[in-house]
């Protein structure tokens, strides 16, 4: 399947009616497509395939990563449910980081949809893509902006939980979950490499 083809499907999961009942082949995204030169990138990259491919790793890389983080916080947030107070200090910590997760899975995952679902030969289903890109950017800065309000509320008291009572970090015991996140990253360069080789 087409990249493109398969944006086209997540488009139709996640655009609201409103904007998926428009029509994408008479849009101005569209018409801009037409109307440019063809090329194997979006016309922002200016024919660099280096700086696509680039761009494609990373927005792959951070898409996952954002989703990894995001479900691991969800599982201890629904796992610690009856025994986090909604105030703890471990509570705000783990709001904050599933809000950043989300907001880094989200923004990353549109910008790799758009890029993922170039396709100058079907600027419908781009100009869907991109639409949908422009519905849920608003919800990551909408968790973005969620989770700098939680920090700037509860500093205070975690600051103060933190100083009363440090504890050694052991960083050491969780390299495997690092590890495997570095082979997720690893998997998107090559992943892009080759998507741009093939192209």
């Amino acid at each position: 399947m087409h990249p493109s083809r398969l944006g086209a499907v997540l488009v139709g999961l996640i655009m609201p009616a409103g904007a998926a009942s428009a029509s994408a082949a008479n849009s101005l995204a569209a018409q801009m497509i037409v109307n440019a030169p063809r090329s194997q990138a979006p016309p922002s990259f200016n024919g660099d395939p280096t700086l696509f491919a680039w761009n494609l790793f990373l927005m792959t890389a951070g898409m996952f990563l954002g989703f990894m983080l995001a479900a691991r916080q969800a599982q201890r947030i629904w796992a610690q449910r009856v025994y986090d107070h909604p105030l703890h200090p471990v509570t705000l910590y783990r709001a904050i980081t599933f809000l950043a997760a989300v907001a880094l899975m989200i923004r990353c995952g549109t910008e790799a949809l758009n890029l993922w679902g170039w396709n100058p030969a079907d600027p419908a289903t781009y100009a869907r893509v991109v639409m949908a890109k422009r519905w849920l950017d608003p919800v990551a800065l909408g968790c973005g902006l969620s989770w700098m309000a939680i920090v700037v509320l509860g500093e205070p008291g975690i600051e103060y939980k933190l100083r009363s009572g440090p504890l050694p970090v052991d960083m050491w015991s969780r390299w495997p979950v690092l590890a495997r996140a570095a082979g997720i990253v690893l998997l998107s360069g090559i992943i892009a490499a080759a998507a741009v080789l093939l192209r």
